[in-house]
């Protein structure tokens, strides 16, 4: 059975190709007919226009190609930002809530939670859906602490620097994530004045 299957495609294929190699030349046979009646100048001057015209048309079919991937890299990248930049308000918001040392997270966040998980699977680049579950799966079990969150959050942020592009060094995750997310104010005790 597999083997008259693979007779009739080798077949079928070498009779396309055979059509379109008697189409080729019967082309070229129409084309050479045409030059020869013409007067030599008119039929090197109609040459060369042909040759300048399909060059041109060529040139333009691959300019409009490039623009419309162009402009679906761009649709996605936007699509990305737009995700990274939810990850980044969620996760600062939940890790300013957990340094208040409340009991229940407000309920925007956990809708964010939702959209965020949804637009991550949709156009998160891999490094940065594993930071989310990691981030995600220590502030469920309770399990981790606000270092450990807070840690884990720069790490996150190197990921999407790297995946948007963004020349980071890996050790600059600590100074992201201070940058985000600054210390509790911890104020010192003024010793009494006597």
């Amino acid at each position: 059975m597999k083997l008259i299957g693979k007779t009739f495609a080798v077949l079928a294929g070498l009779s396309l190709l055979g059509a379109m190699a008697f189409g080729a030349y019967f082309a070229f046979q129409c084309v050479v007919a045409l030059f020869a009646g013409l007067d030599p100048q008119v039929a090197n001057v109609t040459a060369i226009a042909c040759f300048v015209a399909l060059a041109a048309a060529w040139w333009i079919a691959r300019a409009v190609r490039a623009a419309i991937r162009q402009g679906k890299a761009m649709t996605v990248r936007d699509e990305r930002t737009a995700a990274y930049q939810l990850f980044v308000d969620y996760w600062e918001n939940r890790l300013r809530v957990e340094q208040t040392q409340t009991d229940r997270l407000p309920a925007g966040l956990s809708e964010k939670l939702q959209v965020l998980d949804r637009l991550l699977a949709l156009y998160g680049g891999a490094s940065v859906i594993r930071a989310h579950t990691r981030l995600r799966d220590l502030a469920r079990e309770g399990r981790g602490q606000q270092s450990d969150l807070r840690a884990g959050f720069g790490e996150a942020l190197i990921a999407i620097r790297k995946d948007l592009g963004a020349d980071t060094p890996s050790d600059l995750a600590q100074d992201l994530e201070r940058l985000l997310l600054p210390a509790p104010d911890v104020r010192p005790t003024l010793a009494p004045s006597a």
